[in-house]
Protein backbone atom coordinates (compact mmCIF):
# COMPACT_ATOMS: atom_id res chain seq x y z
CA UNK A 1 0.00 0.00 0.00
CA UNK A 2 1.65 3.45 -0.92
CA UNK A 3 1.69 6.37 1.64
CA UNK A 4 -1.55 8.96 1.12
CA UNK A 5 -0.18 11.89 -1.10
CA UNK A 6 1.83 14.03 1.81
CA UNK A 7 2.88 11.71 4.24
CA UNK A 8 6.32 10.90 5.40
CA UNK A 9 7.55 7.66 6.19
CA UNK A 10 7.90 7.46 10.29
CA UNK A 11 11.13 5.95 11.83
CA UNK A 12 10.79 5.58 15.78
CA UNK A 13 13.14 7.82 17.74
CA UNK A 14 13.85 5.01 19.86
CA UNK A 15 15.25 3.38 17.27
CA UNK A 16 17.22 6.44 16.33
CA UNK A 17 18.43 6.68 19.50
CA UNK A 18 19.46 3.57 20.00
CA UNK A 19 21.11 3.78 16.70
CA UNK A 20 22.78 6.62 17.84
CA UNK A 21 23.90 5.24 21.27
CA UNK A 22 25.59 1.84 19.65
CA UNK A 23 27.74 4.42 17.31
CA UNK A 24 28.81 6.26 19.55
CA UNK A 25 29.74 3.37 21.85
CA UNK A 26 31.70 1.46 19.12
CA UNK A 27 33.48 4.81 18.41
CA UNK A 28 34.43 5.61 21.82
CA UNK A 29 35.62 1.72 22.26
CA UNK A 30 37.46 2.29 19.48
CA UNK A 31 39.15 5.96 20.29
CA UNK A 32 39.47 5.08 23.48
CA UNK A 33 40.01 1.62 24.42
CA UNK A 34 39.86 0.49 28.75
CA UNK A 35 42.93 0.44 30.07
CA UNK A 36 41.87 -3.00 31.77
CA UNK A 37 41.44 -6.20 31.83
CA UNK A 38 39.57 -9.07 33.32
CA UNK A 39 40.29 -12.13 35.38
CA UNK A 40 38.39 -15.27 35.37
CA UNK A 41 38.36 -18.69 36.55
CA UNK A 42 41.06 -20.61 34.03
CA UNK A 43 40.83 -24.38 33.27
CA UNK A 44 40.93 -26.74 36.25
CA UNK A 45 44.35 -29.62 35.72
CA UNK A 46 44.30 -32.35 37.33
CA UNK A 47 48.42 -33.27 38.14
CA UNK A 48 47.70 -37.06 38.08
CA UNK A 49 45.54 -37.12 35.13
CA UNK A 50 46.62 -37.42 31.29
CA UNK A 51 46.93 -34.79 29.10
CA UNK A 52 47.03 -35.21 25.10
CA UNK A 53 49.94 -33.30 23.74
CA UNK A 54 49.03 -32.48 20.08
CA UNK A 55 45.40 -33.82 18.73
CA UNK A 56 45.08 -37.34 17.44
CA UNK A 57 47.70 -38.22 20.34
CA UNK A 58 47.39 -41.06 22.75
CA UNK A 59 46.64 -39.40 26.10
CA UNK A 60 50.07 -39.43 28.91
CA UNK A 61 49.92 -39.33 32.37
CA UNK A 62 50.69 -35.39 33.46
CA UNK A 63 53.89 -36.51 34.97
CA UNK A 64 55.89 -39.29 34.28
CA UNK A 65 58.68 -40.62 36.14
CA UNK A 66 61.57 -42.92 35.13
CA UNK A 67 64.16 -44.50 36.91
CA UNK A 68 62.07 -44.91 39.52
CA UNK A 69 59.62 -46.96 41.38
CA UNK A 70 55.75 -45.23 41.27
CA UNK A 71 52.50 -45.84 42.13
CA UNK A 72 48.91 -45.81 41.26
CA UNK A 73 47.06 -43.06 43.13
CA UNK A 74 43.31 -41.95 43.35
CA UNK A 75 41.79 -38.25 44.18
CA UNK A 76 42.86 -35.31 42.62
CA UNK A 77 45.55 -33.01 42.73
CA UNK A 78 44.47 -30.22 40.78
CA UNK A 79 46.02 -27.34 39.72
CA UNK A 80 44.01 -23.97 39.25
CA UNK A 81 44.53 -21.36 36.42
CA UNK A 82 43.31 -17.41 35.84
CA UNK A 83 42.03 -16.64 32.36
CA UNK A 84 42.69 -13.16 31.55
CA UNK A 85 40.33 -11.70 28.83
CA UNK A 86 41.99 -8.40 26.88
CA UNK A 87 45.41 -7.18 25.81
CA UNK A 88 47.32 -4.60 24.74
CA UNK A 89 46.71 -6.16 21.18
CA UNK A 90 43.15 -6.80 21.77
CA UNK A 91 40.75 -4.64 23.98
CA UNK A 92 37.97 -6.37 25.81
CA UNK A 93 35.95 -3.39 25.22
CA UNK A 94 33.75 -1.08 27.65
CA UNK A 95 31.06 -3.30 27.68
CA UNK A 96 33.06 -6.57 28.45
CA UNK A 97 34.17 -4.87 31.56
CA UNK A 98 29.75 -4.98 32.47
CA UNK A 99 29.61 -8.82 33.86
CA UNK A 100 32.43 -8.21 35.64
CA UNK A 101 30.83 -5.47 37.66
CA UNK A 102 28.19 -8.41 39.29
CA UNK A 103 30.18 -11.52 39.17
CA UNK A 104 32.18 -11.84 42.09
CA UNK A 105 34.27 -14.75 40.16
CA UNK A 106 35.43 -11.95 37.70
CA UNK A 107 37.52 -9.18 38.52
CA UNK A 108 38.65 -6.42 36.26
CA UNK A 109 42.56 -5.47 36.60
CA UNK A 110 44.12 -2.62 35.44
CA UNK A 111 46.09 -3.46 32.37
CA UNK A 112 49.52 -1.97 33.55
CA UNK A 113 49.70 -4.64 36.20
CA UNK A 114 49.31 -7.95 33.61
CA UNK A 115 51.38 -6.46 30.94
CA UNK A 116 53.31 -3.43 31.71
CA UNK A 117 54.37 -0.73 29.26
CA UNK A 118 56.64 -1.60 26.63
CA UNK A 119 55.61 -5.63 27.22
CA UNK A 120 52.68 -7.47 24.56
CA UNK A 121 51.44 -10.47 24.85
CA UNK A 122 54.01 -12.50 23.15
CA UNK A 123 56.65 -11.10 25.72
CA UNK A 124 54.54 -11.74 28.20
CA UNK A 125 53.75 -15.38 26.87
CA UNK A 126 57.61 -16.17 26.68
CA UNK A 127 58.22 -14.74 30.56
CA UNK A 128 55.45 -17.26 31.75
CA UNK A 129 56.62 -20.00 29.95
CA UNK A 130 60.29 -19.46 31.16
CA UNK A 131 58.52 -19.47 34.64
CA UNK A 132 56.82 -22.59 34.51
CA UNK A 133 59.87 -24.01 33.38
CA UNK A 134 61.60 -22.79 36.23
CA UNK A 135 58.53 -23.71 38.51
CA UNK A 136 58.70 -27.70 36.92
CA UNK A 137 62.00 -27.89 38.04
CA UNK A 138 61.95 -26.40 41.11
CA UNK A 139 59.05 -28.54 41.93
CA UNK A 140 60.75 -31.73 41.05
CA UNK A 141 63.54 -30.90 43.40
CA UNK A 142 61.64 -29.87 46.51
CA UNK A 143 59.68 -33.10 46.33
CA UNK A 144 62.78 -35.11 45.95
CA UNK A 145 64.20 -33.25 48.69
CA UNK A 146 60.61 -33.72 50.61
CA UNK A 147 60.84 -37.38 49.98
CA UNK A 148 64.74 -37.74 51.61
CA UNK A 149 66.51 -37.56 48.55
CA UNK A 150 69.87 -35.73 47.76
CA UNK A 151 69.70 -33.21 45.36
CA UNK A 152 73.00 -31.47 44.43
CA UNK A 153 72.54 -27.95 42.65
CA UNK A 154 75.21 -25.66 41.44
CA UNK A 155 74.10 -22.09 41.58
CA UNK A 156 76.00 -20.14 39.14
CA UNK A 157 76.20 -16.42 38.41
CA UNK A 158 74.61 -15.34 35.58
CA UNK A 159 74.41 -11.40 35.07
CA UNK A 160 75.84 -9.02 37.36
CA UNK A 161 74.15 -5.27 37.71
CA UNK A 162 76.07 -2.15 36.97
CA UNK A 163 77.19 -0.55 39.58
CA UNK A 164 76.00 -3.11 42.09
CA UNK A 165 77.96 -4.28 45.17
CA UNK A 166 79.31 -7.15 43.19
CA UNK A 167 80.80 -5.46 40.06
CA UNK A 168 83.97 -5.79 40.27
CA UNK A 169 84.02 -8.81 42.50
CA UNK A 170 81.86 -11.50 40.45
CA UNK A 171 81.83 -12.41 37.41
CA UNK A 172 79.67 -14.46 35.04
CA UNK A 173 80.13 -18.00 35.01
CA UNK A 174 81.38 -17.66 38.98
CA UNK A 175 80.14 -21.14 41.10
CA UNK A 176 78.34 -20.11 44.20
CA UNK A 177 80.05 -22.14 47.09
CA UNK A 178 79.42 -20.66 50.40
CA UNK A 179 77.81 -17.53 52.09
CA UNK A 180 79.38 -16.43 55.47
CA UNK A 181 80.88 -19.81 55.66
CA UNK A 182 77.14 -21.63 54.89
CA UNK A 183 77.19 -24.06 51.83
CA UNK A 184 74.73 -22.24 48.75
CA UNK A 185 72.01 -25.02 48.48
CA UNK A 186 69.85 -23.10 46.01
CA UNK A 187 68.50 -19.98 44.88
CA UNK A 188 65.86 -18.99 47.67
CA UNK A 189 68.32 -20.15 50.46
CA UNK A 190 71.26 -17.75 48.61
CA UNK A 191 68.89 -14.88 48.29
CA UNK A 192 67.94 -15.40 52.26
CA UNK A 193 71.80 -15.61 53.13
CA UNK A 194 72.61 -12.64 51.76
CA UNK A 195 69.07 -10.80 53.51
CA UNK A 196 70.38 -12.12 57.03
CA UNK A 197 73.88 -10.55 56.13
CA UNK A 198 72.39 -7.05 56.17
CA UNK A 199 73.44 -4.04 54.39
CA UNK A 200 76.10 -2.75 57.04
CA UNK A 201 78.88 -5.40 56.49
CA UNK A 202 80.46 -7.42 53.45
CA UNK A 203 79.48 -10.87 53.08
CA UNK A 204 82.37 -13.47 52.93
CA UNK A 205 81.12 -14.93 49.49
CA UNK A 206 83.28 -18.31 48.32
CA UNK A 207 82.98 -19.07 44.81
CA UNK A 208 84.34 -21.15 42.30
CA UNK A 209 86.56 -19.60 39.64
CA UNK A 210 88.94 -21.27 37.10
CA UNK A 211 88.49 -24.56 38.66
CA UNK A 212 89.59 -22.89 42.63
CA UNK A 213 88.30 -21.67 45.29
CA UNK A 214 88.25 -17.39 45.78
CA UNK A 215 86.27 -15.69 48.01
CA UNK A 216 85.42 -12.04 48.08
CA UNK A 217 83.77 -9.45 50.20
CA UNK A 218 81.12 -7.54 49.24
CA UNK A 219 78.66 -5.75 50.99
CA UNK A 220 74.81 -5.96 50.04
CA UNK A 221 72.70 -2.87 49.68
CA UNK A 222 68.95 -2.81 50.54
CA UNK A 223 66.58 -3.27 47.73
CA UNK A 224 63.47 -1.12 47.81
CA UNK A 225 62.91 2.49 48.12
CA UNK A 226 64.28 5.00 51.04
CA UNK A 227 60.31 5.27 52.24
CA UNK A 228 60.12 1.20 52.14
CA UNK A 229 63.34 -0.27 52.35
CA UNK A 230 63.43 -4.03 51.21
CA UNK A 231 66.32 -7.39 52.25
CA UNK A 232 69.66 -6.67 51.12
CA UNK A 233 71.00 -7.71 47.72
CA UNK A 234 74.00 -8.27 45.44
CA UNK A 235 72.72 -7.30 42.42
CA UNK A 236 72.96 -10.11 40.24
CA UNK A 237 71.25 -12.87 38.71
CA UNK A 238 71.94 -16.46 38.77
CA UNK A 239 70.88 -19.62 37.61
CA UNK A 240 70.12 -23.41 39.24
CA UNK A 241 71.51 -26.85 37.50
CA UNK A 242 70.25 -29.54 39.59
CA UNK A 243 71.92 -33.03 39.44
CA UNK A 244 68.60 -35.02 39.13
CA UNK A 245 68.35 -38.61 40.45
CA UNK A 246 65.85 -39.50 38.71
CA UNK A 247 63.94 -38.31 35.47
CA UNK A 248 60.93 -36.40 35.64
CA UNK A 249 58.65 -35.20 33.22
CA UNK A 250 55.74 -32.86 33.93
CA UNK A 251 53.19 -32.31 30.40
CA UNK A 252 51.12 -29.03 30.50
CA UNK A 253 49.71 -27.72 27.17
CA UNK A 254 49.43 -24.08 27.25
CA UNK A 255 49.24 -22.89 31.15
CA UNK A 256 52.40 -20.84 32.50
CA UNK A 257 53.73 -18.69 35.36
CA UNK A 258 55.02 -20.22 38.36
CA UNK A 259 51.74 -20.57 40.36
CA UNK A 260 51.95 -24.39 40.03
CA UNK A 261 54.79 -25.36 41.44
CA UNK A 262 53.12 -26.45 44.95
CA UNK A 263 50.43 -28.62 42.87
CA UNK A 264 53.13 -29.99 41.03
CA UNK A 265 55.58 -31.20 43.97
CA UNK A 266 52.51 -33.18 45.29
CA UNK A 267 52.05 -34.70 42.34
CA UNK A 268 55.08 -36.01 41.95
CA UNK A 269 55.64 -36.91 45.70
CA UNK A 270 52.15 -38.97 45.85
CA UNK A 271 53.29 -40.94 42.16
CA UNK A 272 56.46 -41.75 44.25
CA UNK A 273 54.84 -42.95 47.25
CA UNK A 274 52.59 -46.34 47.62
CA UNK A 275 48.78 -45.47 48.52
CA UNK A 276 46.77 -42.30 48.34
CA UNK A 277 47.99 -39.00 49.62
CA UNK A 278 44.43 -37.44 49.02
CA UNK A 279 42.47 -40.49 50.44
CA UNK A 280 40.81 -40.13 47.11
CA UNK A 281 39.36 -36.69 47.86
CA UNK A 282 39.60 -34.17 45.57
CA UNK A 283 42.20 -31.71 46.39
CA UNK A 284 43.20 -28.43 44.57
CA UNK A 285 45.46 -25.93 45.10
CA UNK A 286 47.66 -23.02 44.30
CA UNK A 287 51.54 -21.74 45.05
CA UNK A 288 54.61 -21.21 43.96
CA UNK A 289 57.60 -23.70 45.26
CA UNK A 290 60.97 -22.91 45.57
CA UNK A 291 63.89 -26.06 45.60
CA UNK A 292 63.53 -26.13 49.91
CA UNK A 293 59.98 -26.09 49.39
CA UNK A 294 58.70 -22.92 50.24
CA UNK A 295 55.69 -22.28 49.28
CA UNK A 296 55.29 -18.71 48.16
CA UNK A 297 52.10 -16.27 47.11
CA UNK A 298 50.27 -15.84 43.43
CA UNK A 299 48.08 -13.81 41.75
CA UNK A 300 44.86 -14.12 41.10
CA UNK A 301 43.51 -16.10 44.58
CA UNK A 302 39.89 -15.29 44.25
CA UNK A 303 39.24 -16.21 40.73
CA UNK A 304 41.55 -19.98 41.48
CA UNK A 305 39.07 -20.11 44.74
CA UNK A 306 35.96 -20.20 42.26
CA UNK A 307 37.27 -22.30 39.63
CA UNK A 308 38.09 -24.47 42.32
CA UNK A 309 34.56 -24.71 43.71
CA UNK A 310 33.54 -25.53 40.20
CA UNK A 311 35.17 -28.45 40.43
CA UNK A 312 33.63 -30.01 43.64
CA UNK A 313 37.10 -29.18 45.65
CA UNK A 314 37.07 -30.89 48.74
CA UNK A 315 40.43 -29.46 50.41
CA UNK A 316 41.92 -26.21 49.13
CA UNK A 317 45.27 -25.38 49.55
CA UNK A 318 46.53 -21.71 49.41
CA UNK A 319 50.24 -19.79 50.19
CA UNK A 320 49.96 -18.71 53.49
CA UNK A 321 51.19 -15.64 52.15
CA UNK A 322 47.88 -15.12 50.52
CA UNK A 323 45.79 -14.60 53.39
CA UNK A 324 44.81 -10.90 52.62
CA UNK A 325 43.81 -11.93 49.59
CA UNK A 326 40.87 -14.24 50.58
CA UNK A 327 37.35 -13.18 49.72
CA UNK A 328 35.05 -12.50 52.12
CA UNK A 329 32.51 -15.21 51.38
CA UNK A 330 34.71 -18.52 50.27
CA UNK A 331 32.99 -20.01 47.25
CA UNK A 332 31.33 -23.93 47.19
CA UNK A 333 31.71 -25.72 50.34
CA UNK A 334 35.70 -26.64 50.66
CA UNK A 335 38.09 -26.57 53.43
CA UNK A 336 40.71 -23.92 53.08
CA UNK A 337 44.04 -24.31 54.31
CA UNK A 338 46.81 -21.96 54.17
CA UNK A 339 50.51 -23.14 54.26
CA UNK A 340 54.12 -22.19 54.00
CA UNK A 341 55.70 -25.02 53.30
CA UNK A 342 55.41 -28.21 51.10
CA UNK A 343 55.76 -30.74 54.38
CA UNK A 344 52.46 -28.18 55.74
CA UNK A 345 50.95 -28.68 52.38
CA UNK A 346 51.72 -32.80 52.69
CA UNK A 347 50.07 -32.67 56.45
CA UNK A 348 46.81 -30.38 55.53
CA UNK A 349 46.06 -33.38 53.34
CA UNK A 350 47.38 -36.28 55.55
CA UNK A 351 45.27 -34.45 57.95
CA UNK A 352 42.11 -34.03 55.89
CA UNK A 353 42.40 -37.59 54.58
CA UNK A 354 42.64 -39.06 57.70
CA UNK A 355 39.31 -37.37 58.70
CA UNK A 356 40.97 -34.56 60.62
CA UNK A 357 40.29 -31.06 59.98
CA UNK A 358 43.48 -29.16 58.66
CA UNK A 359 44.72 -25.76 60.58
CA UNK A 360 42.54 -23.28 58.44
CA UNK A 361 42.23 -19.75 58.30
CA UNK A 362 42.52 -18.79 61.62
CA UNK A 363 45.99 -19.14 60.89
CA UNK A 364 45.27 -15.56 58.70
CA UNK A 365 45.82 -12.31 61.23
CA UNK A 366 43.33 -10.15 59.29
CA UNK A 367 44.40 -7.29 61.24
CA UNK A 368 48.07 -7.49 60.02
CA UNK A 369 47.68 -9.74 57.17
CA UNK A 370 50.16 -11.99 58.24
CA UNK A 371 50.80 -15.63 59.01
CA UNK A 372 50.66 -17.75 62.61
CA UNK A 373 53.86 -20.31 61.47
CA UNK A 374 53.15 -23.63 62.45
CA UNK A 375 54.93 -25.12 65.41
Amino acid sequence: MMNPPGARSRISPWLIGAATVVVVLALVQWLFPPPFVVERPGPVVDTLGEVVDKEGAEPEPMISIRDAETYPTEGQLNLLTVSIHGSPDRSVGWLGLVPALFDPSQQIVPMAEIYPPGVSSEDRQQQNDQLMNRSQADATVAALRQLGEEVPATVSVSGIAQGSPAEGKLADGDVLVRVNGTEVVGYEQLRRLIADNGADEPAQITVLRGGEEVTVGATPVSSGTAETPGPAVLGIAVTSDYDFPVDVELRINDIGGPSAGMMFALGIMDTLTPGSLTGGHTVSGTGTIDGEGTVGAIGGLPQKMYGAAEADTDLFLMAIGNCDAVPENIPGDMTVAPVATLAEAERAIEDFAAGKKPAGLERCDSATSQATPLS
